[in-house]
């Protein structure tokens, strides 16, 4: 892969086509863009000496490559539309790139930061009417030929970063399918529906952040997304081996329908470039991200208990009383007790408990409170079941489409039957919110509040009250209602969320699927989805996202369960569970009935709580997250590393440290925790065994003077 000055390129000449969609109603029309100009703030170190790369020649508006082979009739079918508006060289006299047609100017401003190229973008309508934003797509990349030059597709590995919490996050060989579910049920919970996986070898899409990798050199690229967080980012790869010129990447950004006015400027999200090691470029960008945004508020939440997966929606204050007790008397280091989904009559009626809970919800929080911890609640604020009162009284609040039917967000058994999504931005449904979520933290004592199915608010064909928004904004209005009405105090977690659109409004947020007392369910070969509940998917996802931790948010792995009966997880497993939830960083929470754990789990959990707290304050990584589907090697810079053999067979082990000690340059040793044993870092290697099947080690570190 041909990385060195990749970073240093102006954002035209590595995209040199471009186009906008509009939308009107259930319509779209696809405009190309003309590239211009180059910026001096946009030229490397090689161009602004004059020294190698492109003459001057090739930098003016006219350096245009055909367009590579691939989904691309819409770009084609466009080319006359962008005749006839600005002039290439007028739009770029004043010394700026970007692109421009009659409708619309793309302006394009490179800062070169250490290791890595920043873009800003401001787009700007030049009509004297409004116009509604579907898409702006950057395609081409000049075929990829250049940057493939030296890594055969088989040696290429590709990072996706799925749209929200449950999405899959994994990295595929080009080889790999990305899995698109049999369903469209579950594409709704799992997927984005404006960003659907193609079920095809070599055609790969990211949100967020990608990164590609040449497996041979270990060498990577990194494209990620900015603040302001307004659209969603989509990354595209499309590899045709053998078919020389006709691999191509794009950039997508999604607008949902968002308008722009007469001369409006909209400042876009911005896009980072990097190169260099995949391990390196993880911890580089969540860095940058971190710096951009405002101060975290701390969140106080370190070790609790959730009663969702020993009773599921099946509670009662009787149950809740109980095990609250014997959390007490446990002696574990809690500080929060969460009462989960089952306290609601139903899925939107917030305000309504079920009997059992009816005028009994202060009572709890305030035995929570009394109890020394801080009280915890579910609820999922942009959701409304069809059985509901809310869906049946107020149908203005929901989302609907170019026809005006409801927005259908998805089926959920357990509810017994189908929900749709709230549209925030509508006056009368923000003031629900605001009066749900002061009751929840003001009047009944809920300091906690887990956000749930939060994918609701911003589904894709919605035409929301203020249309001027695009889709991340509009779930990020809804976010900040939720905030401004529970107050600074309160800590605020995100489920089920487009990531993208959480950054900087929610303390923590769960990084993956739901996990479950088993290992993968069988259902999941049949839906054909990598987002099934269950230990597999949900350790897979909280490895890939263990970098954000710290830097976005606190992440939330899911619960553990630390059950040796009731479970269909072996010893092995359970512990391994606990090894990827305390090594990641985020917060632990137990969802065991605490009568069924007895000395040995209580001990266990003492052990974790331990761990979690010395990696907290670390960032983690799974260092060959490019190599493998399910990661092996989880890194804490706080001085910890897991090893894990997810295989389903006891055996020995040989693990490469080549990576950690580029991390770790002063590496002395691995010292196994809960063993003893001691392995030197004399070698590049270190080989473990035999490990039982999907079991784990965890080391300590030890650096040399």
């Amino acid at each position: 892969m041909s990385v060195p000055d990749f970073i240093y390129r102006p954002f035209v000449r590595v995209f040199p086509r471009a186009a906008v969609e509009l939308a009107s109603g259930s319509l779209r029309s696809v405009h190309a863009l003309t590239p211009f100009g180059h910026a001096d703030g946009e030229l490397g170190p090689t161009e602004a000496a004059g020294q190698g790369g492109p003459s001057a020649g090739d930098r003016v508006a006219g350096d245009r490559v055909a367009a590579a082979a691939g989904d691309q009739d819409g770009l084609d079918r466009a080319s006359s539309a962008g005749a006839g508006g600005p002039s290439a060289e007028a739009a770029g006299a004043a010394g700026e790139s970007g692109y421009v047609n009659e409708l619309v100017r793309l302006t394009i401003r490179r800062t070169a930061l250490e290791g890595a190229s920043r873009y800003t973008l401001v787009l700007r309508n030049l009509q004297p009417h409004s116009v509604q934003l579907a898409r702006l797509r950057f395609p081409g990349w000049r075929g990829l030929d250049e940057l493939l030059a030296d890594c055969p597709p088989e040696r290429l590995a590709f990072l996706r970063n799925g749209h929200q919490s449950w999405s899959t996050a994994r990295s595929y060989r080009m080889s790999e399918k990305p899995l698109l579910p049999r369903l469209k049920l579950v594409s709704l919970a799992t997927s984005n529906l404006a960003n659907l996986p193609s079920n095809t070898p070599g055609r790969l899409s990211s949100e967020l952040y990608t990164l590609l990798t040449n497996l041979d050199t270990d060498q990577s690229i990194l494209i990620g997304q900015g603040k302001p967080f307004n659209q969603f980012l989509y990354l595209f790869l499309n590899v045709f081996p053998g078919h020389a010129g006709r691999s191509y990447f794009e950039l997508v950004y999604d607008f949902g329908r968002a308008l722009l006015g007469p001369g409006q400027e909209l400042v876009l999200d911005e896009l980072f470039f990097m190169a260099g090691p995949a391990h390196r470029l993880q911890a580089r960008y969540f860095e940058l991200l971190k710096e951009e945004l405002p101060p975290r508020r701390p969140f106080r939440r370190r070790f609790g208990w959730c009663s969702w997966y020993q009773y599921y929606d099946r509670i009662d204050p009787e149950l809740l009383y109980r095990n609250l007790g014997l959390l007490k008397a446990s002696g574990l280091p809690a500080d929060f007790f969460q009462i989960d989904d089952g306290w609601q009559a139903a899925v939107g009626d917030w305000l309504s408990p079920r009997p059992a809970f009816k005028g009994r919800m202060a009572e709890l929080a305030a035995a929570i409170k009394a109890a020394g911890f801080a009280p915890g609640l579910w609820w999922a604020p942009f959701a409304a079941s069809k059985r509901s009162r809310l869906f049946k009284e107020h149908p203005e609040y929901l989302l609907r489409d170019s026809f005006g039917r409801p927005l259908l967000a998805g089926y959920n058994p357990i509810w017994k039957g189908f929900y749709y999504g709230l549209d925030a931005s509508y006056p009368a449904c923000r003031e629900y919110l605001e009066e749900v979520v002061k009751t929840i933290v003001h009047d009944w004592g809920f300091s906690y509040l887990k956000c749930d199915f939060l994918f609701a608010g911003c589904l894709r064909g919605a035409n929301h009250h203020e249309i001027g928004r695009s889709r991340a904004e509009l779930l990020k209005e809804g976010l900040r209602v939720i905030r401004s009405a529970a107050g600074p105090d309160a800590g605020m977690l995100g489920c089920g969320m487009p990531l993208s659109a959480g950054v900087g409004l929610v303390d923590a947020t769960r990084i993956g699927p739901d996990t479950g007392h088993f290992w993968i369910r069988p259902e999941s070969a049949i839906l054909r989805t990598g987002a099934m509940v269950g230990l597999r998917n949900s350790l897979r996802a909280s490895l890939v996202r263990a970098p954000m931790h710290g830097a976005l948010w606190t992440n939330d792995p899911d619960c553990v369960m630390a059950r040796a009966r009731g479970t269909r997880l072996s010893a092995a497993e359970r512990r391994s569970q606990f090894h990827v939830a305390a090594l990641t960083g985020g917060f632990i929470t137990l969802s065991d009935e605490l009568s069924l754990l007895g000395h040995d789990e209580i001990d266990e959990l003492r052990g974790l709580a331990a761990l979690a707290d010395a990696c907290r304050g670390g960032r983690a990584i799974a260092l060959d997250v490019m190599e493998r589907e399910l990661p092996e090697q989880l890194y804490n810079d706080a001085g910890y590393l897991g090893l894990f053999n997810w295989g389903r067979a006891c055996r020995a082990k040989r693990f490469d440290l080549s990576r950690l000690l580029d991390l770790e340059p002063r590496l002395s040793a691995l010292v196994e925790i809960g063993r003893g044993r001691r392995y030197g870092a004399d070698g590049a290697s270190v080989e473990l065994g035999p490990m039982p099947a999907r079991g784990s080690a965890v080391f300590r570190i030890e650096r040399s003077a």
